[in-house]
């Protein structure tokens, strides 16, 4: 019998979708293209039709509005026009619950502020691996760097996807992920790696990434803007064995390589270590 002392738990908006769906010998393979439906949805694509989700995921009518049908009453899509959907309003309270509980972007508001000030007129940012996507958590500093008589806007908002094989921020978490998933990646997106300049095969990928883990760190200079320059170095649990994220310094390109190296470098290891004895 339940306690009625006790609060009933609210049910999660993925168990309200999925007691939706019906029971397939694939197990969760419904609720895996359930949310595939999710992915459709982008800043260029923020409006979904349920036209679009048959002919890019390729669903029949009565199975894309059974979708939809679920993911609304979960509260993860809200009808914005007739046969059209937006992300709905459990996204938004997903996402306060994030800002408020989620261990990483605690500590990035506990230990950037410091390192921000540390170096004026730059950004200090945290981001991590989200399957195979590297994101944004945290920033900290100006919207804008100021370099050469004028100002350069960074965009690195919270949320903000990047590039997963270029730049100093994703390099340094890829480089270190155990070798099997670097192996994955290398056999799914090889044209990307190479055009990255990462290499051509798989020993060369390799080496590269070998070497950055030695170094333990990643600088770029003029990578994406030839008057930026970045730093960035892993966030590795306490374990010493998994890669949570990584740190990095975004400044412009005359200030950094006017300053020492190695003092800009210990700097952002130390905050890593205090990142990650956060998390613990």
């Amino acid at each position: 019998m339940p306690d009625a002392s006790r609060p009933a738990l609210r049910r999660s908006p993925f168990r309200v979708a999925a007691e939706a769906l019906p029971a397939t010998p694939r197990g969760d393979g419904s609720i895996t293209r359930l949310l595939d439906i999710l992915d459709l949805f982008s800043v260029e694509c923020p409006v979904v039709r349920v036209d679009d989700v048959q002919a890019r995921l390729g669903y029949t009518k009565s199975t894309a509005y059974r979708y939809v049908k679920a993911l609304c009453d979960a509260g993860l899509l809200a009808p914005a026009a007739t046969g059209a959907y937006s992300l709905g309003p459990r996204i938004v309270e997903l996402d306060r619950l994030m800002r408020l509980a989620d261990p990483l972007l605690q500590a990035g508001e506990a230990v950037l502020p410091a390192l921000a000030a540390a170096v004026p007129n730059s950004m200090v940012l945290i981001c991590s691996l989200y399957r195979d996507k590297v994101l944004c958590v945290h920033k900290e500093g100006p919207e804008a760097i100021a370099t050469e008589g004028g100002a350069i806007r960074i965009l690195r908002a919270r949320g903000l996807p990047l590039p997963l094989f270029q730049g100093a921020a994703s390099l340094v978490i890829l480089a270190h992920l155990p070798q099997h998933r670097t192996r994955s990646l290398f056999l799914a997106r090889q044209a990307e790696i190479a055009a990255a300049g990462l290499g051509d095969d798989w020993p060369g990928v390799r080496s590269r990434l070998a070497a950055i883990r030695r170094d333990g760190h990643v600088t770029t200079v003029g990578r994406f803007n030839r008057h930026l320059a970045a730093l960035s170095v892993p966030i590795i649990a306490r374990d010493g064995e998994r890669v949570v994220g990584s740190l990095t310094r975004i400044m412009a390109a005359p200030e950094f390589l006017a300053l020492s190296h190695d003092a800009l470098l210990a700097q952002l290891r130390n905050g890593a270590v205090a990142t990650a004895a956060k998390l613990s």
